[in-house]
């Protein structure tokens, strides 16, 4: 890890999975190039913190209890909210990444994730990434 991985909180990720462990290996892959990582276990929780909160990437596993990966996806993406959040759909079913979910989705990966290859492109996802508005307090216009 370089000094332009560490997590700073300038780039952030929410990854929505309801298998502990694949959390657990996209968390440390996410934080190893310097995102901020809050997790989710299903997607009903997923869409409930997304009403109110953008991150820059979305990690989100197709298949889960409560809400799959495909509602979800619906959702998010008529949100003018989430306009700039790279999604990146993840599914160790080859037969769920259908066309809809390729239209939906930046990005389809295959389980099991190649943890360097992963890492490395959520790195290079950084670099293409809009940045979060700023706001400037002091700035007064008149």
């Amino acid at each position: 890890m370089n000094n332009t991985d560490q997590p700073t909180g300038n780039y952030t990720a929410l990854i929505v999975d309801d298998n502990f462990y694949n959390r657990h290996i996209f968390h440390i892959a996410l934080e190893s190039v310097g995102y901020a990582v809050t997790e989710m276990e299903d997607g009903l929780q997923g869409t409930i913190l997304l009403r109110d909160h953008t991150f820059h990437l979305l990690v989100l596993d197709l298949q889960m209890p409560m809400m799959d990966g495909r509602a979800v996806l619906k959702q998010v993406r008529g949100q003018p909210l989430h306009e700039n959040m790279h999604i990146i759909v993840v599914t160790a079913n080859a037969h769920m990444a259908t066309d809809d979910i390729d239209l939906m989705a930046d990005y389809v990966m295959f389980k099991p994730i190649d943890v360097v290859e992963f890492s490395e492109f959520a790195r290079r996802l950084k670099r293409i990434s809009v940045p979060a508005p700023k706001v400037d307090v002091n700035n007064d216009p008149g």
